[in-house]
């Protein structure tokens, strides 16, 4: 068996065609993709160097569009650049530091975990820190992993209504129906706010809140909390997590329970973005057409998808599940790599997809082969009423 399963296969292997492009690219080329090189030498972060990278992109975004609504005209048009990169630094923060605080290894120090990621949680507005992190490790971490008991299977299945039964079309207008319902964006958000249940809790959300509401009152304009804050932190946060969600793990087949290492293996590909580069054979016109159309690719596709969707580790989840505890989640691309050199001991190989469009299809693929017995939408009532509702959770 070959150390890494590519689903589906490329011709030639993409991130080692991009070495043809100059030295000083490779090192962007790798964050963009999420894939190192085989020789390439590994990154020597810190978590604090994350924690910034997801601060520095918020601050921009922020202070972009903020100058963009003050001068107003044509200067408007900066607002998509301004949300790309808060949106960045929100999803940063929300689905990977604060992620690493519950699994401990943001810190070695418990009480430093707990303090960043209550305060990411009420500074953003997402699901409360110790209601993540149980749900987090009992139903995702566990045996209910991808079951109906876990969140991301159920948010698929009761909240964008997608069943074994359908079509990939099907579960694709499926997905987009719920992104621009007004009526998920509403559930959501009053959903992650009522997670934030303790006295604590709900007084440091509060204050947050209280906080960002004099920030705008103090400048005289609700348009630049409404553009600049208001609509990155709600519909297009919501908007990239469902993606995420979307093409994070794969449903078991139906009469193939697979358990343990197997589960976890087969349950997550490696993501990566990007294409090969353009045959080296072309010639003329048609090898600048081909590097033209690749340039703009890699740029307004895979770029976009890096910064919107797949943000942080999220192409190296799979690496993440086999080893959730590991604090080599700062190198990631690398740790990743390390581990199929030698030989992932124990485990079965890795596999990868390269394109979100085709991560997000593997999914919806596995969820038309699994029980549909099993992955269906209950009626609300039997719906046990322990369970709290569906809803969307890194």
């Amino acid at each position: 068996m070959s150390d890494v399963a590519a689903i589906p296969g490329p011709a030639r292997d993409v991130r080692e065609s991009m070495l043809v492009l100059p030295t000083w690219l490779q090192p962007v080329l790798t964050w963009v993709t999420g894939k190192p090189t085989v020789t390439e030498n590994s990154w020597r972060l810190r978590p604090v160097d994350h924690l910034l990278a997801s601060i520095a992109p918020l601050l921009f975004g922020v202070a972009v569009g903020w100058a963009a609504v003050l001068a107003g005209g044509w200067w408007l048009l900066v607002l998509p650049v301004s949300w790309l990169s808060s949106v960045h630094g929100m999803r940063k923060l929300g689905s990977v530091i604060l992620h690493q605080c519950t699994h401990a290894t943001y810190s070695r120090r418990k009480w430093v975990n707990r303090l960043l990621g209550g305060a990411i949680a009420a500074g953003l507005g997402v699901q409360e820190y110790e209601d993540y992190s149980r749900e987090h490790v009992s139903d995702h971490h566990s045996l209910s992993h991808m079951t109906m008991a876990d969140p991301t299977a159920r948010f698929i299945v009761e909240t964008m209504r997608c069943e074994p039964l359908m079509s990939g079309r099907q579960m694709w207008l499926a997905m987009f129906r719920t992104m621009l319902s007004p009526a998920f964006q509403v559930r959501q958000m009053f959903w992650r706010l009522s997670t934030h249940r303790t006295a604590v809790r709900a007084a440091l959300l509060m204050l947050t809140l209280a906080a960002e509401i004099a920030l705008f009152a103090g400048v005289g304009s609700w348009w630049i909390a409404l553009l600049v804050w208001v609509i990155p932190l709600t519909v297009l946060y919501n908007w990239a997590a469902v993606l995420r969600v979307s093409c994070r793990h794969l449903f078991p087949a139906a009469g193939h329970p697979l358990e343990g290492r197997a589960a976890i293996a087969l349950g997550t590909h490696g993501i990566f973005l990007g294409e090969a580069v353009p045959d080296p054979a072309l010639r003329g016109m048609r090898r600048a057409r081909g590097w033209a159309s690749w340039w703009l690719r890699m740029l307004f596709v895979h770029l976009f998808n890096r910064l919107f969707v797949l943000v942080g580790d999220g192409p190296c989840h799979d690496y993440h599940h086999r080893f959730p505890r590991s604090a080599q989640w700062v190198n990631y691309p690398f740790a990743r790599r390390d581990d199929i050199a030698a030989g992932h001991p124990m485990w079965l190989a890795y596999t990868e997809v390269w394109g979100l469009r085709a991560a997000i299809d593997e999914v919806f693929s596995s969820l038309r082969q699994a029980d549909p017995a099993i992955y269906r939408r209950e009626p609300v009532v039997v719906r046990l009423p322990s369970r709290p509702p569906p809803h969307l959770t890194d």
